[in-house]
């Protein structure tokens, strides 16, 4: 009952050393992805269970630093993998274990009680590792990885045994509880955890008219299929015969760049769209501050990718008091509250986006009501410290009696 007495210990005392908390591996083929705020943020809320991560390539340490009570180990890579990645899997990290790189030690050294894999692919590599150490599995699923037609093909059959043999499965809301479901994961398995974020790091602002100046919308994400960027353009072009002051800022950066600035030009949107590419997070934060509309068309993609729940980003921008326009995709519907902290219309639609972006820009006296409704929604449903303590509370569990 190891894992169950660590619930019950306070948090932030003395009477709890950080060494001797039970310890939760955390597997991912990277850590971290620059946008993966969504994982980090769980990484820094737990209070009662060590975070052991082990990770084949290590990225943006110093956007994502370690919980103080953490770890960071290497993983062997896959066959295959380029001698490049390998020479950069062996620098030297601030924090990284030594130079023993079989998984299966890793564990029995941090006497890790439940392995928890970031994404279906890394969950698939790690079924004989479960099988061997009876060492229970957790698998979270975060869009691509249950979507793009390319993964689900490639994978179908190992997904198969990841849902035979894996312990628990976890997704961000109902509609990727649903695909996980087509793909065949059994619904005993399967566990609703929410996407989370710290409201308290978001500065609440109610948003004003800005009267004859510019009405900034703001975008970001990576430039891919399912951000939207070609319909959020179409729709500014459209709205811009209604109100000259709108005003588009893209943060991102990704292979459809060219594609976009050929629409900008087109559309001849050069002097109302500002392309920053990919920007540090204060800066995305500071550009969500001086915004006055979010901007989120997330649409599945031809190829099947999708966002599986919803961005982050979406949540940080309700947290800072912007009104938001997005689409009817995925769990989006689930992290808004439509009519309220925003306005939805059909992804890839864009009249329907058009037509939202004209009425929410006329309509400034709604921003702080909506502003006001986005905040409460993050606090009820989205503060990351009572997701974590939910999470925990799920390991402990699954550790100590074999089910959810």
């Amino acid at each position: 009952m190891r894992l169950m007495r660590a619930l019950s210990m306070p948090s932030g005392g003395a009477t709890a050393p950080q060494p001797a908390w039970p310890a939760v591996a955390h597997i991912m083929d990277t850590y971290l992805g620059a946008t993966e705020t969504f994982i980090h943020d769980y990484l820094t809320a737990f209070e009662r269970l060590r975070a052991v991560i082990i990770a084949r390539r290590f990225e943006n340490l110093d956007l994502f630093p370690m919980p103080a009570s953490g770890s960071l180990h290497r993983w062997r890579p896959r066959r295959g993998t380029p001698s490049w990645a390998i020479a950069s899997m062996k620098r030297r990290l601030p924090g990284m274990s030594g130079a023993d790189p079989s998984l299966e030690k890793t564990l029995a050294a941090q006497q890790v009680r439940l392995m928890h894999a970031h994404f279906g692919p890394t969950a698939c590599d790690l079924l004989d590792v479960r099988r061997r150490t009876g060492i229970p599995l957790v698998t979270s699923f975060y869009g691509y990885d249950a979507s793009m037609s390319e993964v689900v093909d490639q994978f179908r059959d190992r997904y198969r045994r990841l849902f035979d043999i894996g312990d628990a499965f976890l997704a961000e809301g109902p509609a990727m509880a649903a695909r996980l479901e087509g793909l065949g994961c059994p619904s005993s398995k399967l566990r609703i955890q929410r996407i989370g974020i710290d409201p308290m790091k978001h500065r609440f602002r109610v948003r004003k008219d800005p009267g004859t100046g510019p009405l900034r919308l703001l975008m970001c994400g990576r430039m891919v299929p399912k951000k939207g960027h070609a319909v959020a353009l179409g729709a500014l072009a459209e709205a811009r015969r209604h109100d000259k002051r709108l005003r588009l800022v893209l943060i991102g950066d990704g292979p459809l760049r060219a594609d976009i600035e050929r629409q900008i030009a087109a559309l001849d949107l050069t002097d109302a769209v500002s392309l920053m590419g990919g920007r540090p997070r204060q800066e995305l934060l500071h550009e969500m501050e001086n915004a006055h509309i979010y901007l989120q068309p997330s649409m599945t993609a031809g190829d099947g990718d999708s966002e599986g729940g919803a961005p982050t980003s979406l949540l940080e921008a309700q947290a800072s008091g912007l009104p938001t326009l997005a689409t009817r995709h995925a769990d989006i519907p689930q992290v808004v509250r439509e009519g309220e902290s925003a306005l939805l219309s059909p992804e890839g639609d864009v009249g329907g986006l058009a037509a939202n972006m004209v009425l929410l820009a006329g309509a400034p006296q709604r921003w702080g009501s909506m502003g006001r409704s986005g905040r409460a929604h993050v606090e009820a449903h989205h503060d990351v410290r009572s997701l974590a303590t939910q999470l925990e509370i799920r390991y402990a569990t699954l550790a100590e009696t074999g089910r959810l």
